[in-house]
């Protein structure tokens, strides 16, 4: 009975961890690129709508269908913008990793204590801290469940010989795949391991650095990254450095040293001597032709990999994965110094158990702080976007500005526009709010969402507006005592048109249809103004709605003209779907506070008693 309550204890203690330490992480709310996927569906109408939602890949180069669309949809039509559920998932995900880690770990060092401590130095991890409070960032915690039971199942095909276990392997690897693009480094930790370790099974890894192949070189023709600046990948020099800089932060809290309970010299003590200890166990082990350490040292660079040639996107949340292979060589390192080099050597015993205790001392209180700095940031996001909803119900048919936003709250909700899963559209900041909220040009242009003086006094004094401030607490209503800045030295304004803002009306055409259901019809031909763009290399973007109507004769060609220059047209093909094109805009339309943009339908459809000629019905304008 003791020897059955101490493996029940093995299994039930790192999940319990995980919770003690990442509890505000369950709490948290939705956060920055989460309201992206929970916009999505809004944007599905149909079957049609549904598969190029899932499948289409985003402009960084990015095709997640699992881990993000699939997720997001799922929850979002069960539990709309309740973000428990969502939380739950994840962290069942990660118990089911921490055991499929401990098994795996346990099976190639033969030692059940080396996957225990593997599974404990993993979830005290301080970088685990992001993937347990951030919902969008669920792609990690799946991609290291497929590629955790792939391996478990590429150790059983080893153990036993039983081909279904490969078969099953596969079945884990592919599905990888839809869940991160990491997951392409499968095929060599399963081999690098065949080939130190269990040789005669090393060619039936091939085909998996085949498939892998493969499926690199369609990522690459499908899913290119297009100009995403932090997104593009660097082969050269500054790889070395950037190694080095994950590989400290592995170990130290750089960026979070405030919440660690070390001073930095202690902290840089405790990352040299554990890179001192690893290796020195590594290259002991190599010397009596025991590969395996050296294996899972290398497993580490493996799954570090695909982020390393990002220079310009070094984070820590990259090394969720890479630092679950560390704990698995620490693990190992730790069973056998207690086991084995204890007995010949007690220094290694007491060494070992000693850098063991100050790395979980360290780590542990970091990642639990950061875990509550992720739920307070969502606390705020979440009374913010709660609030706005409450005013919309308040006014539904008045546009809502927003005072008093600071960096925290644009850039961590409102640059991802997170109204618009729960069908606001028409939400802006009061003008001059830039002067509060740090620039970041490289993400996004933040007088993009700021209304201009002149249209806020307009709509103020047509009662087409209310104001609220933003603050500690709820939103406070202060239209009656708002005064906006004069007019002169507002910005030209957003260059967006959305057709559900009943401010936009000024800037369209004579001949649009009357706003409905959130979309405008337009006849066969009409126009809106806009500012244009402020930089060289923007585009247009334009998102219509073709009724299946108009297809019965074909597919409906839409031309666009941009102050009297006619771009290349496009070709609507898909009925009864929101369909977005972009468009090269003309280089003289550079910096001019305002360009006149024509849009013309090959034909035009009735639609039963509707007596009006029908063309698109559309629904936004943006230059970006």
């Amino acid at each position: 009975m003791p020897r059955k309550l101490l493996t029940a204890a093995g299994w039930t203690i790192p999940p319990l961890l995980c919770l003690a330490l990442y509890w505000p992480g369950l709490l948290a709310w939705f956060q920055q690129d989460d309201f992206v996927w929970l916009n999505l569906r809004n944007q599905v109408h149909d079957w049609h709508g549904l598969l190029r939602m899932l499948f289409q890949p985003t402009v960084q180069g990015t095709w997640r269908p699992l881990s993000e669309r699939v997720l997001f949809l799922s929850f979002g039509a069960l539990f709309g913008s309740d973000a428990l559920p969502y939380r739950i998932w994840v962290f069942l995900t990660m118990f089911a990793n921490l055991a499929l880690l401990q098994s795996v770990t346990a099976r190639i060092t033969r030692s059940r204590a080396a996957g225990f401590w593997a599974a404990i130095f993993w979830v005290a991890n301080s970088k685990l801290a992001t993937v347990m409070s951030w919902t969008c960032e669920y792609i990690l915690v799946a991609c290291g469940f497929f590629l955790l039971l792939a391996l478990h199942f590429f150790l059983r095909y080893t153990e036993t010989g039983e081909r279904r276990y490969y078969w099953w392997t596969w079945a884990a690897f592919l599905t990888g795949f839809l869940a991160m693009e990491t997951n392409i480094v499968f095929p060599a930790l399963a081999g690098s391991y065949a080939l130190f370790c269990r040789r005669k099974y090393f060619r039936r890894t091939l085909p998996f650095f085949a498939a892998s192949a493969a499926y690199g070189m369609l990522h690459l023709w499908l899913a290119p990254n297009h100009g995403t600046i932090p997104y593009t990948m660097h082969f050269d020099r500054a790889i070395p450095a950037t190694l080095w800089t994950y590989w400290r932060r592995v170990f130290e809290p750089i960026g979070l040293r405030r919440l660690s309970p070390f001073p930095a010299a202690v902290t840089a003590a405790l990352m040299l001597g554990s890179t001192i200890a690893l290796l020195a166990f590594t290259i002991q082990q190599a010397r009596r032709k025991h590969w395996l350490a050296a294996v899972l040292l290398g497993w580490y660079f493996i799954m570090l990999g695909p982020v390393v040639p990002l220079r310009d996107h070094i984070t820590d949340y990259y090394l969720t994965l890479p630092a679950m292979c560390l704990p698995m060589l620490a693990g190992y390192a730790l069973a056998w110094a207690w086991r084995e080099g204890g007995q010949a050597k007690p220094a290694w015993r007491i060494a070992s158990v000693a850098l063991a205790g100050l790395y979980l001392i360290e780590q542990a209180p970091v990642g639990r702080q950061h875990a509550e700095w992720y739920r307070e940031r969502g606390e705020a996001q979440q009374k913010l976007v709660e609030g706005v909803a409450r005013a919309h119900e308040l006014h539904p048919d008045q546009v809502i500005l927003l005072d008093g936003i600071g960096s925290d709250l644009f850039w961590g909700a409102i640059q991802q526009r997170p109204f618009q899963f729960l069908g606001i559209s028409d939400v802006y900041l009061t003008p001059g709010s830039e002067a509060n909220i740090a620039p970041h040009p490289e993400i996004d242009d933040v007088s993009k969402f700021v209304l201009p003086a002149e249209r806020t006094l307009r709509g103020l004094d047509a009662n087409q507006i209310v104001v609220y401030r933003a603050g500690s607490g709820p939103l406070r209503n202060i239209t009656q005592e708002y005064e906006p800045p004069a007019a002169a030295t507002s910005p030209a304004g957003p260059p967006r048109i959305d057709m559900r803002d009943p401010l936009v009306a000024d800037r369209l055409g004579a001949s649009w249809y009357p706003l409905e259901a959130g979309y405008r019809w337009m006849p066969r031909t009409a126009s809106v103004r806009m500012p244009g763009p402020r930089a060289a290399g923007q585009k247009l973007y334009v998102t219509a709605l073709c009724p299946a109507l108009q297809l019965a004769k074909g597919p409906l060609r839409m031309t666009v003209t941009v102050d009297g220059i006619r771009l290349p047209p496009v070709w609507f093909t898909k009925g009864d779907a929101e369909s977005t094109f972009d468009f090269a805009l003309p280089p003289e339309t550079t910096g001019k506070s305002e360009i006149e943009i024509t849009v013309e339908v090959s034909r035009t459809v009735r639609a039963g008693a509707d007596v009006r000629d029908l063309g698109l019905a559309f629904g936004v304008f943006e230059i970006k």
